[in-house]
């Protein structure tokens, strides 16, 4: 869970600025082994403690209320909706988003919808305190889930201490080998909401616009089973597959970038967009979910779903240095309301509430 995607890097960022805050209180970490060899506590006064159980599992059900127990600690921290079903440790949780229960017809198996449905509501029913990451997540949970506003707080995702500062880390081979040629990059993985097609089809319009230009598209992740897509977007070696990328080298591509496109039809947040803003460089996103109330007006906003203005909102950013150039510096300032001490002040403030509620009890 710590090196997983969106989660993951909340996680991180979490820990780097509780450590920085709060030297005295000690943190317990639970983590799978794997997690364990790649951890560098941030603190003395944080211990690791081995839970050897996949995230959202029914192991993970069996086993973390045991070791919460032996722990014997005043409060639990759970960072996603599959929290432990039982258990009589307070608890603090973090729901990022919705994603299964508003669109179950995402997923394969209609009963992955209705076991986040009913994960999510048990573990918004246990907890003492409900964190979420935008307003549009707390839309929901009040809405959608039923939770009272009062117990809902908003933690907005931070970046890294550092994140977008000093000399820029080498960029791997592929990019490399582009030569400095402009180049649009996604970050993300490649599930169906991500709208991936819609961003091969916008990416394929633009290249018949180009007139000679040779930008290329470049993504994280394996080429695999986008082949098809590209193949009807008419889209070849121009798109450029990074693989896994280590998060310190991606901050190299962010910065080598002209734009990030980010053509998602629903995010909790969207970490790719606020680490493009931290980089200075402009976000090309749809009007979905809580993608506007990130970007705000450092990027440009286009309708979710639609490949044609993606396109010509790429095209506009190629084009038009001056427009560039206003926006980056927009998407630095931005980029600033996000900040690692607000989302850790804002998290051990809900901690220091829930233990209070529970003694108060």
């Amino acid at each position: 869970m710590l090196f997983m995607s969106g989660i993951g890097t909340y996680l991180r960022n979490l820990l780097a600025g509780v450590a920085r805050l709060d030297a005295r209180t000690e943190y317990v970490l639970f983590l799978r082994p794997a997690d364990r060899e790649r951890f560098e506590a941030p603190g003395a006064n944080f211990r690791v403690v081995a839970a050897d159980a996949a995230p959202y599992s029914l192991a993970e059900q069996a086993l973390l209320p045991r070791l919460i127990r032996r722990e014997g600690l005043d409060l639990i921290h759970h960072p996603h909706y599959f929290a432990p079903w039982f258990g009589r440790t307070p608890m603090v949780a973090t729901v990022h988003d919705l994603i299964h229960q508003l669109f179950p017809e995402m997923f394969r198996l209609r009963a992955v919808s209705w076991l986040a449905w009913a994960a999510a509501w048990r573990t918004v029913a246990r907890a003492r305190l409900v964190l979420t990451v935008s307003e549009h997540t707390r839309h929901d949970l009040v809405f959608r889930l039923g939770v009272p506003p009062a117990k809902v707080r908003v933690t907005y995702n931070a970046l890294a201490p550092g994140w977008g500062e000093g000399p820029s880390p080498p960029l791997p081979a592929p990019v490399a080998a582009l030569g400095g040629a402009p180049f649009f990059l996604y970050a993300g993985n490649h599930k169906r909401h991500k709208n991936l097609p819609v961003l091969f089809e916008a990416f394929g319009w633009l290249r018949r616009q180009e007139r000679g230009r040779e930008s290329r598209l470049v993504l994280t992740g394996e080429r695999g089973d986008l082949e098809a897509g590209l193949r009807r977007a008419g889209l070849g070696d121009e798109v450029v597959f990074l693989g896994e990328v280590p998060h310190k080298t991606l901050e190299g591509v962010y910065r080598a970038a002209r734009a990030l496109v980010f053509p998602s039809r629903y995010e909790g947040f969207g970490y790719p967009p606020l680490e493009a803003m931290g980089c200075g460089v402009p976000p090309v996103v749809s009007d979905a979910a809580s993608l506007p109330e990130v970007v705000g007006d450092a990027g440009l906003i286009v309708p979710v779903d639609q490949a044609r203005p993606l396109g010509e909102a790429m095209q506009r950013l190629l084009a038009d240095d001056e427009l560039h150039r206003d926006l980056s510096a927009r998407a630095r300032e931005r980029a600033r309301k996000f900040s690692w001490r607000s989302l850790a002040e804002g998290t051990l403030q809900a901690y220091r509430e829930a233990i209070a509620a529970g003694r108060a009890a």
